[in-house]
């Protein structure tokens, strides 16, 4: 698949997940109708990624707590969002399917959401398995989030007032190996082709 014809699909699935989170969000109150976004846009130096920890204790959509130790043996793709984010996000879980269809190595996309006040793990879950069978979506307390997010050197805001509900928040892809480590981070725009190509070139070892 070349990239125009990545772009076109990776458009297609986002705009469609958007209506549904718009038609989700329809019985929302005045108060909380808005969601606004705003990603980092400058990916960590190569000294902040030095300090990158692959380590989380989250909530999967069936309850149980689950950790980074247990997908040791695929490669994993995680971003942080939230599920009422009408741009952004739906762009990057997008993404992040296309990679895991492009290549054939046994990998798993983690959307976690950072609007732990909204966002519950069967929620958060159900939106990120919309994009793929191979995509799951992790939530938990603002405790847990916040500690996972500090490893991965991601910041998140949220800021409610009478007038909206501002959810902010880094949106990078973190792409990480089959024995838990870091091997690079990602524009959530990228090619899928290169984020897959990268996954290709740190293979398990036999």
């Amino acid at each position: 698949m070349n990239g125009t014809k990545v772009v076109i699909c990776v458009a297609i699935v986002a705009a469609a997940v958007t209506r549904v989170a718009m038609t989700q969000d329809a019985d929302t109150s005045a108060g909380d109708a808005e969601h606004h976004h705003h990603p980092a846009s400058a990916l960590p130096s190569s000294d902040v990624l030095g300090d990158i920890v692959v380590d989380f204790a989250l909530v999967d959509g069936a309850g149980a707590t689950v950790t980074d130790e247990d997908f040791r043996g695929r490669h994993v793709l995680l971003g942080f969002g939230f599920t009422r984010c009408t741009d952004v996000c739906p762009l990057m879980a997008a993404n992040m399917a296309m990679t895991i269809r492009a290549t054939d190595n046994d990998a798993v996309g983690i959307f976690v959401s950072v609007d732990t006040e909204r966002d519950d793990p069967a929620r958060t879950n159900a939106y990120a398995s919309a994009f793929s069978e191979q995509m799951i979506g992790l939530a938990g307390t603002h405790e847990q989030v916040a500690a996972a997010a500090r490893n991965f050197k991601v910041s998140f805001a949220v800021t409610k007032t009478q007038s909206g509900y501002t959810v902010q928040h880094t949106s990078h892809l973190f792409l990480v190996d089959p024995e838990g480590e870091l091997i690079d981070v990602f524009a959530l725009n990228s090619n899928p082709n290169v984020i897959a190509a990268a996954m290709n070139r740190h293979e398990p070892a036999p």
